[in-house]
């Protein structure tokens, strides 16, 4: 009944987005105005959305996250091996879901066209712009890493921010597509969570409540 209720937010927040497509635009020719008036920043931008995109792209991330479960089960460390396979799952599932919906939808990229432009189902790599892969994979990892390193929470959306601001300043996704590859990469590790989140035996996982001795 919990779960359902959250439900409830997610679409509320879904529909706050909407209104983000009107400003898509606006927000983009700001930033490419931005970009050609102040060419010395520009230079020091594009080392930033460089970085943003090795950051959370998947082939990295799903690679690390595996490294860290083979490590956890090589040395019988069960906190770490959850971790890793939490991740793994996490990682790959926000990414199968993006490609899906994103390939449905076929939005085109903000180099192809600055207008609200859907042509409906397509493979073809400029339209797929709405959600953000990377930015459900920031997000994904924020929300999970939150979970088990809870004192870190702020480093971690900040990085998601990170993300979400060098995709949008490199003209490869507009705003609403960050947005709601955001909130996909947050339902994605909400899921594992509730549904495969298994209690460690190093420390605790996902939020669990530390129990005192009597």
């Amino acid at each position: 009944m919990r779960f359902s209720k959250e439900i409830k937010y997610y679409l509320l927040f879904l529909a706050a987005i909407l209104p983000v497509f009107l400003i898509d635009q606006s927000v983009t020719l700001w930033f490419r105005e931005f970009r050609n008036a102040n060419p010395d920043i520009t230079q020091i931008l594009k080392y930033i959305d460089r970085a943003a995109y090795y950051a959370a792209h998947g082939t990295p991330l799903i690679g690390g996250a595996l490294l860290i479960y083979l490590f956890g089960r090589y040395y019988d460390r069960q906190w770490t091996m959850q971790f890793g396979r939490t991740l793994l799952i996490g990682f790959i599932s926000a990414g199968v879901s993006v490609q899906v919906i994103k390939h449905i939808l076929g939005r085109a990229r903000p180099r192809i066209t600055d207008q609200l432009l859907f042509i409906g189902p397509a493979f073809r790599g400029s339209y797929d712009s709405f959600p953000s892969g990377h930015a459900a994979m920031a997000f994904c990892l924020a929300y999970i890493c939150s979970g088990y390193f809870p004192r870190y929470r702020a480093l971690f959306y900040l990085y998601g921010l990170f993300v979400c601001f060098g995709r949008v300043d490199s003209a490869s996704h507009f705003p609403a597509d960050v947005l709601g590859g955001a909130l996909l990469g947050v339902i994605v590790a909400r899921i594992i969570e509730k549904r495969f989140g298994m209690q460690g035996t190093e420390k605790p996982a996902f939020r669990r409540k530390t129990e005192h001795a009597e």
